[in-house]
C-alpha cells in the first residue's frame, strides 16, 4: 500500500488522529512521533497487525515489544504491579524517555513507557487500549530518526499506512530501560537517562544536614556510604546499585562551595575522598524525598522543622543520645579528627537504621 506522509504542523489534528486510529483498528501500521526517536505502532489485539510488525523488524515471536500507554492510570489495564523504586521513578520521569520493566501476571514481565508527546498520547487514548511500539529499524540495526528517512524505509512495506511527521525527535535517542520487577534495580540500556540518575532517583535517600555543607555533613554522608559498603561487603561505589543513596545538605549553604581543607584532611586519614564535593542548600526537593534526615546540631533540626513541620517524623540528631556534634569550622585538624570521630561512632550506631 502506499505510504501517506502527514507532517503534524499542516494537517488537522483531530481528522489525523482519527484517521491513525481507524487504520490501527484495522491491524495496519503506523508510524508515531515520540520525544525519544519515531515509533512503529500496532494495536495488539489486531493479530495480523502483530504480524506484519514482527515481520516488518524482523523480531522473534517470542520477543516481545513495549506497551506505550497515554497516562498512569492505564497500568491498571496491564495489570501490572509497581515497586517502590518504580514509582520513585515514574513520578521523575514519566512521561519521559523511561521505560520500566514490571512484574505482570503470572511471573511474567512487561515493558511499559509513557511517551511525552501529546498527539501519540492522544492516539492511545482514542484507541481505548495501549499501543505496542518499537523503534523503527530492523532488528540489530541503528534506529532510524529522520522523518524522511523513515518515508523511505516504510514506502512500499506492506501494513505501513501512515506516518506522521512532527520533524526531529527532541531527544533522539532511544530510553532508557530499566529492570525493576526485583531488587536491585538493572538498567538494561542507558539512553538519555545515565544510569547513576535513574539509580539516585529510585533509591531511599538518606540525607544528612549542617550549617554549610561544607564540613560536618560531607563528612557523615561519606562515612555512611563507606560503612554501608562494608556492611554489603562491596565497594562504595556499588551502594547506589543496591537501593541506597547518600547526600548531604545545609541549611545556610552557598551552592557550589568544595570541602573544607579540615575535613578533607581528616577524611582522608579514614580513607575518605572528598574532592568532588559540591556544597548545596537544603531544599524541599531533599527534604521531601528522604527516607531519614540527619542534623549535627538541633538548630539544624529546628531550622528543618521551622521550614516544614510536616517532616517531623523523619529528622533526628546524628548523635542517638540527642546531643549536638560541635562545628570544626575554623579549628585546627585536631578539632576536625575529633568531629570526624564523633560523627564515624554515630554513622556506626545509626547504620541499622537504613541497612539491616
Amino acid at each position: 500500500m502506499p505510504l501517506r506522509h502527514e507532517r503534524l504542523g499542516e494537517a488537522d489534528p483531530d481528522t489525523l488522529r482519527r484517521d491513525v486510529v481507524d487504520s490501527l483498528q484495522r491491524g495496519e501500521l503506523s508510524v508515531l512521533p515520540t520525544e525519544t526517536v519515531y515509533g512503529l505502532a500496532v494495536l495488539p489485539s489486531q493479530a495480523a497487525g502483530v504480524r506484519l510488525a514482527q515481520e516488518w523488524k524482523g523480531r522473534p515471536k517470542d520477543q516481545p515489544f513495549t506497551w506505550h500507554i497515554a497516562d498512569v492510570a492505564d497500568l491498571e489495564k496491564l495489570e501490572v504491579k509497581v515497586p517502590l523504586a518504580a514509582q520513585r521513578l515514574i513520578e521523575r520521569y514519566w512521561p519521559g524517555p523511561l521505560t520500566l520493566i514490571l512484574p505482570g501476571k503470572d511471573g511474567q514481565t512487561v515493558g511499559v513507557r509513557l511517551p511525552a508527546h501529546e498527539f501519540t498520547r492522544s492516539v492511545i487514548r482514542e484507541c481505548g487500549e495501549p499501543l505496542w511500539m518499537t523503534s523503527v529499524n530492523a532488528s540489530g540495526e541503528p534506529p532510524l530518526t529522520a522523518p524522511d528517512a523513515i518515508a523511505a524505509a516504510c514506502q512500499g512495506e506492506d501494513g505501513v499506512a501512515i506516518l506522521v511527521d512532527d520533524g526531529a525527535s527532541p531527544l533522539g535517542v532511544a530510553s532508557t530501560i530499566v529492570r525493576s520487577e526485583r531488587a536491585p534495580l538493572e538498567v538494561l540500556r542507558e539512553g538519555i537517562l545515565s544510569r547513576e540518575e535513574v539509580l539516585t532517583a529510585a533509591a531511599d535517600l538518606i540525607l544528612f544536614v549542617c550549617t554549610g555543607n561544607t564540613c560536618r555533613s560531607p563528612l557523615a554522608e561519606a562515612m555512611a556510604r563507606q560503612l554501608t559498603s562494608e556492611a554489603m561487603g562491596i565497594p562504595a561505589e556499588q551502594v547506589l546499585a543496591r537501593g541506597i543513596c547518600f547526600s548531604s545538605a545545609g541549611t545556610a549553604a552557598a551552592p557550589g562551595s568544595s570541602a573544607s581543607d579540615g575535613s578533607q584532611q581528616a577524611g582522608a586519614e579514614i580513607g575518605i575522598d572528598l574532592s568532588a564535593h559540591i556544597s548545596q542548600p537544603i531544599a524541599p526537593s531533599l527534604w521531601q524525598r528522604a527516607m531519614a534526615i540527619y542534623c549535627l546540631s538541633d538548630s539544624h533540626r529546628r531550622a528543618l522543622l521551622a521550614e516544614a513541620p510536616e517532616i517531623a517524623d523523619k529528622v533526628e540528631l546524628l548523635r542517638p543520645d540527642g546531643l549536638d556534634i560541635a562545628d570544626p569550622f575554623g579549628g585546627d585538624l585536631s578539632v576536625y579528627q575529633q568531629a570526624r570521630d564523633e560523627m564515624h561512632a554515630a554513622v556506626k550506631e545509626r547504620l541499622g537504621d537504613w541497612w539491616p
